[in-house]
């Protein structure tokens, strides 16, 4: 189970911290949490080395498999190293081809933290891009499917919303195949470092 320590924002610093993780487990009714995550830095606020070191605990005790972060840049990211003993296991970020995060990716790479991508369509505007599908048309796949497989080729994990597992299988099957590496680079080449989401170094909630 996935579950963001502070989904509303509401709860970094230490003590906050810990009744969330509480409350979370008594909402879904577990005794544990396969990964938990600090979900915003909220650098103006300048608790999450505080929030994080709550979640180490957590993880010591066994109560969460794995903890992580979402929305960390590399200097976000430095800092929590330089203060903490537990690495991240996942940082999840906004990718898609028009936001590539490529520094963002290497630095968790570097430090082997991984990376899942949320809204990797952004959010279905890359679907009526020229290039996306002017290569999907070539290899026979949809828009979607070809963008889904960039990200996975570059390593990256990704969960698509889908309501109807049985009626999409087929638009994750070729996640199993490979993308000639021409195409990953087009791919890759459209970024403009545009965002559908909020941008962490600013955003405090």
């Amino acid at each position: 189970m996935l579950r963001p320590s502070n989904r509303d924002n509401d709860s970094q610093g230490h003590d906050n911290a810990l009744r969330a993780f509480d409350r979370s487990l008594e909402e879904l009714g577990l005794d544990h949490l396969d990964l938990f995550l600090i979900h915003w830095p909220l650098p103006a606020k300048g608790l999450f080395v505080e929030t994080w070191k709550a979640l180490e605990e957590i993880y010591r005790s066994g109560r969460a498999k794995a903890i992580g972060v979402s929305n960390f840049q590399p200097r976000h990211l430095r800092r929590l190293l330089e203060n903490s003993d537990v690495v991240p296991a996942v940082n999840r970020i906004e990718v898609h081809p028009y936001l590539t995060q490529d520094e963002v990716r290497a630095f968790g790479a570097e430090h082997e933290i991984a990376t899942e991508a949320w809204s990797p369509i952004a959010q279905g505007k890359v679907l009526d891009d020229p290039t996306l599908n002017r290569i999907a048309e070539r290899e026979g796949k949809s828009p979607a499917q070809v963008t889904l497989r960039w990200h996975v080729q570059r390593g990256d994990i990704v969960f698509p919303k889908i309501g109807d597992p049985e009626a999409h299988r087929g638009e994750l099957r070729p996640l199993r195949l490979r993308a000639p590496e021409g195409d990953i680079g087009e791919i890759s080449a459209l970024n403009r470092n545009e965002r559908t989401g909020f941008d962490p170094d600013r955003f405090n909630g």
